[in-house]
């Protein structure tokens, strides 16, 4: 499907946006509800302020308490809210009566709300919704969805680990370990010179009416988790990490609403005859159609200066050869001056516009993009979390890839089922995916593997022209001497051509090698085993659920060598993280 860029995006939950959850207690204590209110305006106002380009939204549930609190200081922000209703709106207002489904209904029809209603869970009915436990398991969907797409969480909460599943304080916890399921352990702020930054929590303190906490924060402050979820500190202001981390998703967004890219062609992953049963598939189609233009626009840019740079080196080797072999001129030498100096402008201009990270990260995102999408799609997204590989590869260390954890959480849908037909799910991804992919990566296999056979055979001639010319140096110098051609004789051609050869030889080595080249044919052909492999697997499979978890098998894979690409390729041009 080739969706135009000026299009409205669908109804969707899945838009670039930076979203904060919300999260806390029902019966905050009277006292404290106005200093919530002051420490939530602070904390959006800070938030907002952070982004040039990227639009603000508050995510919440609606509930009594904290939830619908947020939402009116948001709204006198003139921020947006998102309104997740953990179930049906019908089944939702049974929970509320009086004053708060007054104010409730009052939100709901607000300009500044966006509305998006959880579906009820598989294998649930509307006559269950009377079921405390069936309401109980909508709320951990929605409580699933917070932990999952918040950029920020913030908890109005009293700090007590209350053990509820569903309740603050397992949001909270489940959102530092990023859904890991292990309590992570709350170490000294001054512990974690040497640990990378995975999530960010605001906590705005309160007590309960039901209970007191005890000493809390005196005002807002925020827990971090570490980049491996296990650990967790508290400190009082942004740390510098999150701040270059937000500001890079910042930009990302400055680039997807720019028109680099938009006139180039528009490969999507779904067509106009899919049967999907929700927007979020074909909103995050158009999220990957973005990516993968703007990737392939800076693609294009940093080829055309790593060929341009091929050719300044060329062109230097042959107007050195030609001062030293034929013409001692100073015309040449001016020539090897201002191609250096070209060089080197293009080099600055190159780093200073970032455009191989550029494209290397859009690359990475596009294809996370990918990989989502058909886990939507096949329903086998549940429990999967892509962050899982960017911490293993640790790809988003690099300067410049930071954005990319924030910016995957865009491709989140409320929940990973119900988005096609479960009689089609495997079929269409088998067909979509799969299929589509190991044939692109057999034939750029095929292609590839063609061209470094022909730079070798062109080595093994040159390497045969140069002995064949040493040997013609040493026994038939005199001969050469007296054969002249356009003024010179012919040793000096002889000698001109032996260094020039090779050296453009070198020079075309070097270009591939900036290309990683070796590194592509081999990611190509662990793809296509991955592909082939699960091609075959998927034909076998006896039910949904053996087919899904081939996909995530399969996810696993894919992304794991997307990244590690990246990985390869940025070392052509930068150091790791660590270096020095």
């Amino acid at each position: 499907m080739v969706t135009a860029i000026g299009e409205a995006l669908p109804e969707t939950g899945i838009t670039p946006e930076f979203i904060v959850g919300i999260t806390g207690h029902r019966d905050i204590a009277a006292g404290d509800i106005e200093r919530a209110r002051v420490e939530l305006r602070t904390l959006f106002q800070t938030v907002s302020d952070t982004f040039e380009y990227l639009p603000v939204r508050i995510a919440t549930g609606l509930a009594e308490g904290a939830d619908t609190l947020a939402a009116e200081v948001a709204l006198e922000l003139g921020l947006g809210v998102v309104a997740v209703l953990p179930m049906p709106r019908e089944h939702y207002l049974q929970d509320f009566e009086g004053d708060a489904k007054t104010k409730l209904e009052s939100l709901l029809a607000d300009d500044g709300v966006r509305v998006f209603e959880i579906p009820l869970a598989e294998g649930r009915s509307a006559e269950e919704m009377s079921d405390q436990a069936a309401r109980d398991e909508q709320y951990r969907l929605l409580a699933d969805y917070l932990r999952r797409r918040s950029n920020l969480l913030v908890a109005v909460w009293d700090g007590v680990d209350a053990g509820l599943v569903g309740g603050t304080s397992d949001v909270v916890m489940r959102y530092l370990s990023d859904g890991r399921g292990e309590t992570p352990n709350r170490i000294e702020r001054e512990e974690n010179a040497n640990e990378g930054c995975g999530n960010i929590m605001a906590w705005v303190p309160v007590d309960r009416q039901s209970s007191t906490a005890g000493e809390l924060p005196s005002g807002a402050c925020y827990l971090i988790s570490n980049a491996n979820y296990d650990c967790f500190w508290q400190d009082n202001t942004l740390p510098q990490p999150i701040l270059t981390r937000w500001k890079g998703f910042d930009g990302f967004y400055a680039e997807r609403i720019s028109d680099h890219g938009a006139d180039l062609p528009a490969y999507g992953l779904s067509e106009s005859g899919d049967t999907l049963q929700s927007g979020d598939p074909r909103g995050l189609d158009a999220e990957f159609v973005r990516a993968d233009q703007i990737a392939r626009f800076y693609q294009a840019q940093s080829h055309k200066l790593f060929a341009l740079f091929g050719l300044l080196a060329a062109g230097m080797g042959l107007a050195f050869l030609i001062y030293a072999k034929l013409l001692a001129s100073k015309v040449f030498l001016i020539v090897y001056i201002a191609l250096f100096a070209a060089g080197f402008l293009g080099f600055r201009y190159s780093h200073r516009q970032h455009l191989h990270s550029k494209h290397l990260a859009f690359r990475a995102l596009a294809e996370t993009f990918r990989v989502q999408f058909f886990l939507i799609l096949s329903g086998a997204g549940d429990g999967y979390n892509p962050r899982r590989i960017l911490a293993l590869t640790s790809v988003d260390q690099f300067r410049r890839f930071e954005w990319l954890q924030e910016a995957i959480r865009v491709a989140e849908p409320l929940v990973y089922f119900g988005h096609c037909t479960k009689s089609d799910a495997l079929n269409v991804v088998q067909d979509r995916w799969i299929r589509d992919q190991l044939g692109y990566f057999e034939k750029k296999q095929h292609t590839l593997h063609r061209q470094h056979e022909r730079l070798e055979r062109i080595k093994v001639a040159l390497l045969a022209g140069s002995v064949l010319g040493a040997l013609a140096l040493i026994f038939f110098k005199k001969t050469l001497v007296h054969l002249e051609m356009m003024g010179y004789d012919s040793k000096a051609w002889l000698v001109f051509f032996m260094g020039l050869l090779p050296l453009w030889v070198a020079v075309w080595e070097l270009y591939q090698g900036k290309m990683a080249t070796r590194e592509l044919l081999w990611q190509y052909a662990n793809q296509s085993r991955y592909f082939r492999a699960a091609n075959r697997e998927i034909e076998q499979a006896n039910s949904l659920e053996a087919g899904q978890k081939i996909i995530r098998d399969l996810a696993d894979k894919a992304l794991i060598e997307i990244y590690m690409w990246s990985v390869h390729r940025y070392h052509r041009e930068h150091e790791p993280p660590a270096a020095g």
